[in-house]
């Protein structure tokens, strides 16, 4: 099968190439790839930055890629419950289920979870062999296309599990990327009376997104941040702020946004160290609260969330372009233009 492939460590070395199929084990179906998603983890596999691949240990030859939907293809011996052309998403972090996180409900920091994509074979490819407990039906009416997306919905409803929001709160999400949009889709879902999103001059087209979903936006590049939230909140600041953007200076203007007695979801990988003076979480009783992907639980949620079609998933997508095209996408990635990139396929 033709696939993205990472050939070899270290930045680069991106190919689309003849890959070998996919071996069903039992408990296994293989998906035929309808529709995957580029995500800022693919671009850090690409450039091989160093905490991801200490945390990941991808090897190379892979193929990359991690948020998709497609087809059952093939099923496995034992599979229950999955047929042969049932529409399905996948949850590409596998979970061990027996260590003391899993058994505890903490599937996201599970002490053994490699992930499709970064550590396995992944998705940007025309088949994917995936373990039945981590694939899920799709609504008849979800896109494949939306249903792409379901893992990134999926971090945004466990974010807000981990840091809730409710009628009144003013949300501010720091980073004009996918994930921020997801979070402040959420924050808008979950009742947050006002949103608020920071990028740079660079992300304007992403801000007018936001603007158009009812955010109020603000460009950090010469703009004091801070004092524009406070502007908005007579003077108190945000009640929770998500950082989403995974930069050094995100937390820190995180906590210059939030209120005393806010708090601060961190779902920004940043893969450089961050500084900030620790005596402001005391002085000022802020909360800042690790985020990382998401549960079984969250993924069962997501059925319906999907149905409901109250987030508006496909708006989001500004650039569609065929698999062979992966390294134009990961440049228009690096270059902030557009939103979110989808690869289509075209099997025929």
């Amino acid at each position: 099968m033709k696939a993205i492939v990472k050939t070899a460590p270290g930045p680069g070395n991106l190919a689309y190439t003849d890959f070998k199929d996919p071996d069903l084990q039992p408990g296994q179906v293989v998906i035929e790839v309808q529709a995957t998603g580029l995500c800022g983890t693919d671009l850090s596999l690409y450039n091989w930055a160093e905490s991801m691949v200490r945390q990941f240990k991808p090897k190379p030859p892979m193929v990359m890629g991690h948020e998709f939907a497609g087809v059952v293809a093939h099923v496995g011996a034992g599979v229950t419950g999955l047929r042969v052309g049932d529409r399905v998403t996948a949850n590409p972090m596998i979970y061990c289920g027996e260590c003391y996180y899993c058994k505890a409900g903490r599937h996201s920091i599970c002490d053994h979870r490699p992930q499709l994509g970064l550590g396995l074979n992944g998705c940007f490819a025309r088949f994917i062999a995936v373990r039945q407990e981590n694939v899920y039906p799709l609504p008849p009416e979800t896109s494949f296309e939306a249903a792409a997306m379901s893992e990134v919905l999926c971090v945004a409803l466990h974010t807000l599990d981990r840091i809730p929001v409710g009628p009144g709160d003013t949300v501010a999400v720091v980073g004009a990327g996918p994930m921020g949009f997801l979070v402040l889709l959420a924050a808008q879902a979950a009742g947050a009376s006002r949103l608020v999103m920071t990028g740079l001059k660079a992300d304007g087209d992403r801000l007018n997104v936001a603007k158009s979903l009812g955010a109020h936006t603000i460009v950090v590049d010469g703009t004091d941040p801070a004092e524009a939230v406070r502007d908005l909140t007579r003077g108190l600041g945000a009640d929770v702020v998500f950082e989403c953007a995974g930069h050094p200076s995100g937390v820190p203007q995180a906590l210059s946004l939030a209120r005393k007695g806010g708090r601060i979801g961190v779902l920004g990988q940043g893969y450089a160290d961050s500084s900030f003076n620790t005596a402001i979480l005391s002085y000022r009783e802020v909360e800042l609260i690790g985020v990382r992907s998401y549960d079984p639980k969250v993924w069962h949620r997501s059925y319906d969330v999907l149905a409901s079609r109250q987030f508006p998933l496909e708006a989001l997508i500004t650039h569609r372009l065929p698999l062979e095209d992966a390294a134009r996408g990961i440049e228009l990635m690096k270059s902030k233009q557009g939103l979110k990139i989808m690869f289509t396929t075209d099997w025929a």
